[in-house]
């Protein structure tokens, strides 16, 4: 409603009404601008294609009868306030035109410029409050429709999950055995074969392999969303994580006529990582580049100490066709396939660089990309090296980084509560980590001594402390031989992840006595 000018629709057949209406606005304290409509249907149609503060309608047209009026205005012009004029003083009409949509019921013979002005205000404004009801029904509803779908969702969404986890545990064991007769017959256990029954052999265990990275990717996935993938971080020599996924990328790479190179530097400094889900990183980044590489095809995976960063960089260089820039940005995102695949390999579903960049992210790392087209790709991925203060450093950056995600972060240290043999520590150890959760991080800076940071407010340590020791009673319930000691977790401070985590750091380096990681 303009506060100038109050645009009335005045609905009259009579001309003397007509003028005595207009005489009355015209006394009011607000400027009127009246259009009137001397018939129902005339009426109708300025109401639904007009702007207007309000409607006045006498209930005695001549091409409507009574509260007809009423409803077809209501009809045409649902949200427009209404005041039904009539010379009729009747309580029953009053009532039904009200129950029909008007927001008022005036008797000419008693209207006043004050009443009549009165009455439209309070028409504008009951019909504001009618819409507005109208408006949060709707929100509501609208809000239980999407509580429904979102439960529908929720529940399909579980069953997807334990769908993939069931369909990839039962992948498990038929690829197992595959494997392991491939590998029987490849040795010759069962007698002889020739060179080409041997290729073929080889061609069967690299589809079996594919398969199982296809079941590792799905299986990590899953995990993934439901922010149940396990993590087990410790100091790690980045040669020995190579070597051990060595053997099957040379067997892929043979299978697939490509030559594979290793650059791996002696003396470079120990890394901070799990190091099953760093060999699946590089296993995943170098079957990529297999599958893409050029013809002859050359692949590198290569690693060098980054000193400035404190970190080892881990590459796999190809000599393929490249990446042009418009699919830089996507070639990370999940079900994403940038490219034919060349070689006729299994395609997979599009995981695999999704799922590397994940794994690098959770140990706290950076993935990036170079490619030049026509010139091949590399792939490179950090990690920090074993020094608490960067490892912790890159923790707190990364919880910075979350939305909606921590307010606080505590910083605790865990001993035993008595001295404990290598064997006994390490056991120690390998339960502080079944320990963790997600967002945890834990650093063994001795043998008997642990940096523990956990995403909690310091009032919820006492919650930690005591599912720690209830896990402690649990495991010895049924361990064999000696049980593990009783572990202090003793909190050195907390801190609000929105502010500068300096205090955080200056703690963990008063906190540690081993000397920074660097090349060996």
């Amino acid at each position: 409603m303009s506060d100038q000018t109050f645009r009335v629709l005045l609905i009259e057949d009579n001309p003397s009404d007509v003028i005595l209406l207009k005489r009355a606005l015209s006394k009011g304290r607000t400027a009127f601008e009246v259009e009137v409509a001397s018939d129902l249907a005339t009426g109708l149609k300025a109401a639904a294609t007009g702007s207007w503060d309000v409607v006045l309608s006498d209930l005695s047209l001549p091409d409507g009868r009574g509260l007809d009026a009423v409803r077809q205005l209501r009809s045409s012009a649902p949200d427009l306030p209404m005041v039904v004029l009539t010379g009729l003083a009747s309580d029953e009409t009053a009532l039904a035109s009200l129950d029909h949509g008007a927001q008022d019921y005036l008797v000419k013979d008693h209207v006043t410029p004050e009443i009549l002005e009165r009455s439209m205000r309070y028409a504008v404004q009951r019909q504001k409050s009618v819409a507005m009801r109208k408006l949060l029904n709707q929100l509501q509803a609208n809000e239980r429709a999407m509580a429904a779908k979102n439960r529908r969702l929720a529940r399909l969404y579980k069953t997807a999950h334990r769908f993939v986890d069931n369909v990839s545990h039962e992948f498990r064991t038929p690829l197992t055995v595959v494997n392991e007769y491939v590998s029987l017959l490849r040795d010759g256990v069962v007698g002889p074969l020739n060179d080409e029954q041997k290729q073929m052999l080889d061609v069967i265990g690299d589809r079996a392999e594919d398969l199982n990275n296809m079941v590792d990717d799905m299986l990590d996935v899953s995990r993934l969303e439901a922010g149940m993938l396990g993590l087990w971080r410790k100091q790690c020599p980045i040669a020995d994580i190579i070597d051990h996924v060595r053997p099957s990328l040379i067997r892929k790479s043979i299978v697939k006529q490509v030559e594979l190179q290793f650059d791996i530097p002696q003396h470079l400094p120990d890394v901070y990582c799990d190091d099953e889900k760093i060999g699946r990183v590089i296993i995943n980044l170098t079957v990529n580049a297999i599958k893409f590489c050029g013809r002859p095809g050359r692949v590198q995976v290569w690693a060098e100490y980054q000193e400035d960063e404190r970190a080892v960089l881990v590459g796999v260089t190809d000599n393929g066709d490249g990446v042009s820039p418009e699919n830089l940005a996507i070639i990370f995102q999940r079900f994403k396939q940038v490219g034919a695949n060349p070689r006729g390999s299994t395609n997979g579903f599009g995981l695999g660089l999704n799922i590397a960049k994940e794994l690098v992210h959770l140990n706290l790392g950076q993935i990036e990309l170079k490619s030049e087209v026509g010139r091949g790709s590399t792939f490179w991925f950090s990690l920090p090296v074993a020094d608490p203060k960067e490892v912790m450093s890159r923790y707190a950056k990364r919880l910075a980084q979350f939305q909606n995600g921590p307010s606080a972060v505590s910083l605790l240290t865990v001993t035993t509560a008595e001295p404990a043999d290598a064997s006994l520590a390490e056991d120690v150890n390998t339960f502080l980590n079944t320990l963790l959760r997600r967002h945890d991080l834990i650093f063994r800076t001795e043998e008997n001594l642990w940096l523990l940071a956990v995403p909690c407010e310091e009032s919820e340590l006492e919650l930690l402390f005591r599912r720690a020791e209830e896990a402690r009673l649990k495991i010895n319930r049924n361990r064999p031989g000696e049980p593990l000691p009783p572990v202090v977790m003793k909190p050195i401070g907390t801190w609000l992840v929105s502010e500068s985590l300096g205090g955080f750091l200056d703690a963990v380096a008063r906190s540690v006595r081993i000397p920074v990681a660097g090349p060996r």
